[in-house]
């Protein structure tokens, strides 16, 4: 047995001059087209948002030239919850209301108040459920407003892009729908969309 390794021989350059160059060539067709996405992406989600303000609308057919829907996009709502930004004033109204759960640390060269981590997780629970800054005794139902806690956001909405599957009645989902249009001419990707016209003036109303 020969312990002599077969010698690795180069590529063809040919070959391999034809390999790299389509690769570096589409990843800079690939960075145009980001650059485009991008550009697209921002107004589109700037004309959302404005839709969802003016009609509160939270879903949208996306539709070829012949309304072809190939994809849909739907805002998703954001998230809050309750969140003690002044602990100060959120212990003394623990030790106020509800001493049972609050006390004393004694370490050594200090002493630290605390209040019990499962009530407070219970009260912050408590007003996230309510998207409001008061928590209900259960024992005795009255209603307390919580000093020092506020209700912060989590995360931002934003908007769920999906393209449409294929069914029965269409064979092609979105993406296929969006290739065989631009294959045939009828989607054009590379000029942006003219705005419409604006509306008249209702009568009697002053141009701008």
């Amino acid at each position: 047995m020969s312990d002599v390794e077969k010698k690795t021989e180069a590529p063809d350059p040919a070959y391999l001059a034809a390999v790299l160059r389509r690769r570096q060539a589409m990843r800079a067709r690939l960075d145009a087209a980001e650059a485009l996405f991008e550009d697209a992406n921002t107004e589109a989600v700037h004309l959302l948002a404005q839709q969802y303000k003016a009609t509160k609308s939270t879903k949208t057919d996306v539709t070829l030239t012949d309304d072809t829907k190939f994809a849909t996009v739907t805002r998703v709502g954001g998230e809050a919850e309750a969140k003690v930004i002044d602990r100060a004033a959120f212990e003394a109204w623990v030790r106020d209301t509800f001493p049972d759960h609050f006390g004393f640390r004694i370490i050594p060269a200090r002493t630290e108040t605390y209040v019990d981590d499962a009530f407070a997780d219970r009260v912050l629970a408590a007003i996230t459920a309510a998207n409001v800054t008061q928590y209900a005794n259960p024992e005795t139902g009255e209603i307390h407003d919580v000093p020092g806690v506020a209700i912060r956001p989590t995360r931002s909405p934003y908007f769920r892009w999906l393209f449409t599957r294929t069914s029965k009645r269409q064979p092609l989902d979105g993406r296929e729908l969006v290739a065989e249009a631009l294959q045939a001419g009828r989607l054009d990707i590379d000029t942006p969309p003219a705005l419409a016209p604006a509306a008249p003036p209702a009568e009697g109303t002053p141009a701008a």
